[in-house]
């Protein structure tokens, strides 16, 4: 009876055309961790690879760099706090994204060494041509080769003949399991079940299925209008702050966690009732996503409660030009001072009463997206010109980061420091140095 069994599985398997699907192939070896096989499928005309390429944050890039080089990292630590920031800044530039692409001249490898060419590939661009990939986000992809022949279950995926070459890394997987029996051979259900020595010698490289990253995203609506809102979107994951986001007026949110963790949002915007909204990923049918729209509910009683008086002003900005003089002081050679920012004296920290006008600015920008300014920073002729220099620097500085740190990409803000050299006024009297000590900011595209 098992017999007969066997025998009407393997003729239904054959004849239907069904394809063989490996779902988080085990790996022995690749050649970078930035890159992942979720699912390789084996149907009629092709072998397809399913894939994702997971783009490092800006943080992880530079930890890895001084990884690399032991002997810069010790540098850096011997250099002053405000050497070390200027440098670390420079690479927070220098690192703000990645380009990827795939080889025309990739090819699999089986067992007995013959190799099956590429095809095509989608949603990512064939060498030479590359595209840009965010920090901290992924990009999803797949790559068509040959048919494999049946019953070869240990294939290698090679991109280029070395790991690293020409300033490039290469994608080149060895050793991957797949399930992909002879054909008198049943279907299996495991692949890596009671393969023990083989699971032991790869496991480092397995790719966990319950513990892959979800992006979460969605957007947050007045819950009787249904309209989008800007709100505050705070996230924390396993009971620790994680993240937090200022969503512009499309209502848009976005975080990334592990299968393996729980989040929970806190949304809270002018005139709703506060929110925490919990996010379990075990409940995800899809593999990699979770779309969910947040729905507020107004505060009843709510006439006491005003909108900030800045909405009005942002209603101007989003139909006429002259809005940006809203933020700040215009200034005559086309720049807007942000009059409402304050250090202490000698010290480049930007105080808190300085977050509003700087909030005002984070929302414009937002509003605004395809906008790019240059903060830049100035003192009086008080003291040492090259430590003015350093504090105008330092001070631009953290305003830039300021409104990066509130979700403003770092590529849209330059920064600069002109010391004493560009005076509003004359130095004479204290009134006039005091108006000399600004921030200011202008569009440069």
């Amino acid at each position: 009876m098992k017999k007969l069994l066997v025998l009407i599985l393997t003729l239904v398997w054959s004849i239907s055309g069904f394809a063989q699907i490996t779902e988080n192939p085990k790996i022995k070896k690749k050649s970078t961790k930035d890159v992942f096989i979720s699912k390789i499928e084996i149907t009629e005309k092709n072998t397809i690879f399913h894939m994702y390429y997971a783009a490092k944050t800006v943080k992880e890039s530079i930890k890895d760099y001084f990884e690399e080089n032991p002997d810069e990292a010790e540098q850096l630590r011997r250099m002053d706090p405000y050497t070390r920031s200027m440098i670390i800044q420079q690479m927070q530039q220098q690192l703000g994204g990645a380009s990827v692409s795939f080889q025309p001249s990739s090819y699999i490898r089986t067992s007995d060494g013959k190799k099956y060419k590429f095809v095509s590939c989608k949603d990512i661009p064939k060498a030479p041509e590359r595209a840009e990939v965010i920090p901290g986000k992924k990009l999803n992809f797949k790559v068509y080769f040959e048919k494999i022949p049946t019953g070869f279950e240990l294939i290698d995926l090679i991109e280029y003949k070395s790991d690293k070459a020409n300033n490039f890394t290469y994608w080149n997987f060895q050793g991957i399991k797949i399930n992909n029996p002879a054909k008198d051979a049943p279907p299996k259900k495991e692949i890596f079940n009671e393969e023990k020595d083989e699971v032991e010698e790869i496991k480092e490289e397995t790719i966990i299925t319950s513990n892959r990253e979800i992006r979460v995203f969605g957007k947050i609506r007045d819950a009787e209008s249904k309209e989008t809102l800007s709100a505050q979107v705070i996230s924390s994951i396993n009971g620790g702050l994680n993240d937090s986001v200022k969503t512009s007026r499309s209502g848009s949110y976005e975080f990334f966690l592990n299968s393996s963790d729980k989040m929970e949002l806190e949304i809270k915007a002018a005139g709703y009732n506060t929110m925490v909204q919990g996010i379990n990923p075990k409940i995800v049918k899809d593999k990699d996503i979770l779309e969910k729209d947040i729905f507020l509910e107004k505060i009843k009683d709510n006439k006491a409660i005003e909108e900030p008086k800045t909405e009005p002003k942002v209603e101007i900005i989003k139909e006429e030009k002259e809005i940006i003089p809203e933020i700040g002081k215009a200034t005559k050679d086309k720049g807007f001072e942000l009059d409402k920012v304050y250090f202490d004296l000698g010290n480049d920290l930007v105080k808190e009463e300085s977050y509003e006008q700087l909030n005002n600015l984070v929302k414009y920008l937002m509003e605004n997206p395809n906008l790019k300014i240059q903060i830049e920073g100035h003192t009086d002729n008080q003291g040492d010109p090259d430590q003015n220099k350093k504090l105008s620097i330092g001070r631009a500085y953290n305003v830039r980061q300021y409104l990066v740190d509130k979700g403003i990409s770092s590529k849209r803000i330059l920064f600069k420091g002109y010391g004493d050299t560009k005076p509003l006024t004359n130095n004479a009297k204290e009134e006039d140095r005091s108006k000399n000590r600004r921030v200011e900011y202008r569009i440069i595209e």
